[in-house]
């Protein structure tokens, strides 16, 4: 969306709640998208790796 401001202070409040929608944003995503690292214990490992 392009958005034209009257003023100095109309642009930096539109600068301002666009910077403050993408934080949202890419909040939101991480919450969604992040994986949590989580280090195995052995006692959970059903089966030795492949990869030792």
């Amino acid at each position: 969306m392009i958005e034209t401001a009257p003023n100095a202070r109309t642009q930096q409040a539109y600068q301002d709640a666009h910077a403050a929608r993408s934080a949202a944003f890419v909040g939101f995503f991480k919450a969604l998208f992040g994986g949590k690292s989580v280090p195995l214990n052995r006692v959970v490992l059903t089966e030795p790796s492949r990869c030792a």
